[in-house]
């Protein structure tokens, strides 16, 4: 009985397979499912590419943005001690005269005025020395100042000092013996001083006449001077920047702010020894997992050849990725039900050839969703046509929605990084296409983080969105970008453009510091600008642009703020 029972199952089940009908389903819930796993992988990688290179994008960008102030130190730090050089060059014609003692002393009362000069005008000059040769001044001589907090000024040291610190075994190191080596300029490592205790970096330049050493001039600058640049910057949730050598020595990092005696092979990075030799990432992220965590790494090297680093863990670089692969897999499920229960109603009376639907499959596995299908039918195969054309109306929508939520910040709905970083690369391309006319305005809201002490992140919160809508009503015909907690870039364009100037003064009005005394100073109007125009002749980028339009507001928010701007 158990043969027999089983014999008729299976003659049963044969013939439900040789059945039109039953072909007929399983081709069309088969086919159904393959388009939907399909379409499904190609939007996935497309997810998957455009998540990758929006992230490089976006940690390159924010090493550059990062690494700009502590650029701007270096660089005018290196300029002002250039300059002394020059001066020191120009005044000794002969090695011989600073054997004359009158001459040399008036040369360093000369060199000392001039320095000290230089030196008010910067904020980020520890100390200078000009040093002899001892060889041609027959004695050591020459003048070292350090900066003093307590008396607010430059104070000198002793020629005992200058010889401990400088000519001593101890003082002597290899940057001395390689400057005189090479006869170029030496910027010296994060190191502590001897005599002061202090913590700094260095840059020393030779100085000849004649051919023949005549003396060194130098200029110090607190390391500390360097990392509050880069300490407070903003990078996802848990980023933050780091200042480290090609072989790995840190000079900081968030949980060794002093440094530390590290390599390369302790973050895993020894196998981008390679990379570190050139300037900076590029167009690609370095990977490496630091205390079980998986990260990212972008870097630029420094003008005192030190790399600034900017990290981020994978997990926050690529949330948007992975909330978007999920919400792709579920929609593909449902896709796929709703797909799959159609065909099968549907396939009891459809019997003719689907030629027109699986050519308009085929367009959807390839991303095209706005040609639809002709449908003169008013029987199964048209209904099909239909339900294939909605489904189709409302991938482009998902899709659509989706691309407008990856480039909207979610607090103030204006456009956000990933919207920028698209934009700037666009600006680019016209620049080089197109005889543009544009502005770039930078607005820097003052007094967040004391609105978010003071009061909570909620009004903190409050405050960004007033002053998203004060300058979204002024600035009707131009993108508005968030590119940071309290940063916002305005590509300033059309009708905006024409009247660009008188906006600015119109938002000058609001450029001074938060009163905390206000009853409700959430929401009282207060933030820095700096605007800068394209000229065709001299920017060649959009970020050149945009760094004078920062430059700009930097120095506006410094003149409104002082010392507590942050």
């Amino acid at each position: 009985f158990f043969r027999f029972a089983c014999e008729r199952i299976l003659i049963v089940v044969w013939k439900r397979l040789r059945g039109l009908q039953t072909q007929f389903i399983l081709i069309i819930v088969g086919i159904t499912l393959l388009l939907t796993l399909f379409l499904g992988f190609l939007n996935l990688q497309t997810i998957n590419e455009t998540s990758k290179s929006n992230a490089i994008m976006s940690l390159n960008w924010q090493t550059q943005r990062t690494s700009a102030p502590v650029q701007s130190i270096l660089i005018q730090s290196s300029d002002t001690i250039k300059a002394m050089s020059h001066s020191l060059e120009a005044d000794v014609k002969d090695p011989r005269d600073l054997q004359n003692e009158p001459f040399r002393e008036g040369l360093k009362r000369h060199l000392e005025n001039q320095m000290r000069l230089t030196s008010r005008s910067s904020s980020s000059i520890y100390g200078y020395f000009i040093l002899f040769n001892p060889q041609v001044t027959g004695k050591i001589d020459g003048f070292w100042y350090t900066w003093d907090a307590g008396t607010q000024t430059y104070q000198s040291h002793s020629q005992q000092q200058i010889q401990a610190a400088f000519f001593s075994p101890e003082g002597k190191k290899d940057w001395f013996d390689q400057m005189l080596t090479t006869g170029k300029p030496v910027w010296r490592d994060p190191y502590i001083s001897p005599v002061d205790g202090v913590r700094k970096i260095g840059y020393v330049i030779p100085v000849y006449s004649r051919g023949q050493l005549i003396g060194v001039v130098g200029i110090t600058i607190r390391m500390e001077k360097l990392v509050e640049q880069i300490k407070d910057a903003r990078i996802f949730k848990t980023g933050y920047a780091i200042l480290f050598s090609d072989d790995g020595e840190l000079f900081y990092h968030p949980q060794q702010p002093q440094g530390a005696k590290t390599t390369l092979k302790d973050f895993g990075l020894e196998k981008y020894a390679d990379t570190f030799k050139g300037r900076d990432s590029n167009d690609h992220l370095l990977a490496y997992t630091y205390q079980g965590t998986p990260k990212r790494l972008a870097f630029i090297t420094l003008a005192n050849s030190i790399n600034l680093g900017v990290v981020a863990p994978e997990e926050e670089l690529y949330a948007d990725r992975t909330w978007a692969m999920e919400r792709m897999a579920f929609l593909m499920l449902i896709f796929g039900i709703i797909t799959s229960g159609l065909a099968i109603i549907l396939a009891n009376r459809i019997i003719i050839p689907l030629k027109a639907i699986d050519e308009a499959a085929k367009r959807i596995g390839e991303g095209n969703y706005d040609i639809l299908l002709v449908n003169s039918r008013d029987d199964e195969v048209g209904e099909l046509a239909s339900n294939m054309n909605r489904t189709m109306v409302k991938m482009k929508d998902m899709v659509r929605k989706l691309e407008d939520q990856a480039l909207e910040d979610n607090l103030t709905r204006v456009k956000n990084t990933t919207a920028y970083e698209q934009e700037v690369h666009k600006m680019d391309e016209r620049m080089m296409q197109e005889d543009i006319q544009f502005s770039v305005m930078m607005i820097d809201v003052n007094g967040l983080k004391g609105i978010n002490d003071r009061f909570g992140h909620e009004k903190g919160n409050e405050l960004l969105r007033t002053t998203v809508k004060y300058i979204c009503d002024r600035f009707k015909h131009s993108p508005v970008f968030r590119v940071g907690g309290d940063e916002f870039v305005i590509v300033i364009e059309n009708e905006d453009y024409e009247k660009r100037n008188e906006l600015l003064l119109e938002l000058h009005t609001h450029c001074h510091k938060r009163n905390y005394n206000l009853p409700r100073p959430w929401e009282q109007l207060a933030f820095a600008t700096g605007m800068s125009d394209y000229e065709p002749t001299k920017d060649t980028s959009f970020q050149q642009v945009f760094l004078r339009a920062d430059a700009a507001m930097y120095r506006n928010k410094k003149a409104a703020e002082g010392r507590e701007m942050r």
